[in-house]
């Protein structure tokens, strides 16, 4: 083992063993190699598993071939016929709750997300009154989708919870197994990393002990992302060779297309050495979604390729080619757009991609028109760090290009609300130091001092010794 860890909020090392950060103060995840291992498949007992395609998102609760075939029909006249055979259902007393989830899954599969909430939560009623545990349960989940894409994760959350104690005390392992990565789904988009992998392991877990080889697999592909975000390539790795392989062996085109686009992630979070291997294997997703995509909708193929256009606009912004740069990032955007309903933080990832593109490039209007979508999208959806964030870059762009120093300390202001009122501590005082710099080139030096003396107490209260020396210096100097 080594003598460090990283931390997977601010991604400085710290100590092995350590419970929590001493840079940022957050709790770190232990265990993480801890992970049972599924252990090798006999061909034998493959075969005597039935085997579902890999979800791109968890399915309703209707059946993949009653969407697909309800999608090939005239949705109005669709629409019409279920509303009839509900009618005369209710008028004869029979009961109508499996057609209120087909009324409900087709206005999911034509997007009319709204609608299928309500829906839903009519049928949901409907099974409650019956004392229809697994019903309720399964709708409790699918309303926690429908509210996931809506962005009210908040609702998601309550929703899978429902569901997942149902399941847990009915012994339904399978749909517990689904809840519990619907659950680690959501807080991977909040960030809450250390929830996620609870969620995620524990699905690995049931998986392993019941012999649900898919679940397992679409687990560990679950948890591959929570790997990457504590640079824990080696785990990641594993897991990825497992899954390409297993994803093969079904001729699972989707679940390998999700394996090689996340190859093509881990070697571009390997570094810019790797970026050729990265570029290799992105494309070789698209390859393998270009022979599928006439059979998969719009929707699909967005959510199977937005990420690797935007990792590839990324490695052709290192390799100075902003054609594709450009053209890359805006695929990426247009294919979120295709799949987005409500601020997401994926368009908001790759506004501020852009921003940084045309930045770099020296065009600072286009630059800020982007910060301040993601902005908004941020504010919208109540992520405050991230949207102090995007603050932090405004103002850096009013007070180094612009030279607007009362535009940038406004910022400047307003990020360092954020980031104190959610104890951000290295970023507080880094705005700190932001703020000194401003009142420095105003010659405010009073003010200066100020925001310097606030940064040196945070910087003792992490014990960066390195950043309490740079303070000192500054503040004599301004003395």
């Amino acid at each position: 083992m080594s003598n460090s860890e990283i931390c997977p909020h601010c991604g400085m090392d710290v100590e092995e063993g350590q419970k929590f950060c001493h840079n940022c103060g957050k709790p770190l995840i232990v265990g993480i190699d801890e992970i049972p291992e599924f252990g090798s498949i006999s061909e034998e007992k493959l075969a005597s598993f039935s085997i579902e395609q890999l979800d791109i998102l968890s399915l309703l609760s209707s059946s993949q071939e009653k969407e697909e075939s309800l999608i090939t029909l005239n949705y109005d006249q669709e629409l019409a016929d279920i509303d009839s055979k509900i009618y005369d259902g209710q008028e004869s007393g029979e009961e109508v709750g499996e057609l209120l989830l087909e009324k409900a899954a087709l206005y999911f599969i034509n997007r009319d997300l709204q609608n299928a909430s309500k829906m839903f939560e009519t049928a949901l009623e409907n099974f409650k009154s019956l004392g229809d545990l697994e019903k309720t349960a399964l709708v409790y989940n699918d309303l926690g989708l429908i509210y996931e894409e809506l962005g009210y994760l908040d609702d998601s959350l309550n929703n899978y919870e429902k569901a997942m104690n149902i399941f847990q005390r009915s012994r339904d392992n399978l749909n517990y197994v689904k809840v519990l990565n619907n659950l680690g789904n959501v807080y991977l988009l909040l960030e809450n990393i250390e929830k996620a992998y609870d969620f995620y392991s524990n699905a690995l877990e049931i998986s392993r002990q019941n012999g649900f080889f898919m679940e397992y697999r679409q687990t560990s592909s679950n948890l591959i992302e929570v790997y990457f975000r504590l640079q824990n390539f080696t785990r990641a790795y594993k897991f990825l060779t497992e899954n390409i392989q297993f994803f093969r062996n079904q001729n699972d085109i989707i679940g390998e297309i999700i394996a090689t686009s996340k190859f093509g992630k881990l070697y571009y979070l390997l570094g810019e050495n790797y970026f050729k291997l990265a570029n290799g294997y992105m494309n070789n997703a698209q390859i393998l979604l270009d022979a599928i995509r006439e059979k998969i909708s719009d929707y699909d193929a967005a959510l199977l390729s937005w990420e690797n256009y935007r990792l590839l606009g990324l490695i052709n912004l290192v390799w100075n080619d902003n054609t594709l740069s450009k053209k890359y990032l805006n695929q990426a955007l247009d294919s979120i757009r295709t799949f987005k309903m409500g601020p997401r933080p994926e368009e908001a990832l790759v506004l501020v991609d852009l921003a940084n593109f045309f930045y770099i490039n020296g065009n600072d209007k286009e630059a800020l028109h982007y910060f301040q979508q993601a902005e908004a999208i941020y504010k919208d959806r109540g992520e405050e760090t991230k949207e102090a964030d995007i603050k932090t870059n405004i103002g850096n762009i009013y007070f180094s290009i612009l030279d607007s120093c009362d535009t940038a300390i406004n910022h400047f202001e307003l990020a360092l609300d954020l980031y104190s009122r959610n104890n951000y501590l290295k970023e507080t005082a880094e705005i700190y130091e932001k703020l000194a710099d401003v009142y420095e080139k105003i010659d405010t030096p009073d003010s200066a001092l100020i925001h310097l003396g606030n940064a040196l107490k945070i910087y003792e209260t992490l014990n960066n010794e390195e950043k309490q020396n740079q303070i000192k210096e500054r503040i004599q100097k301004i003395s």
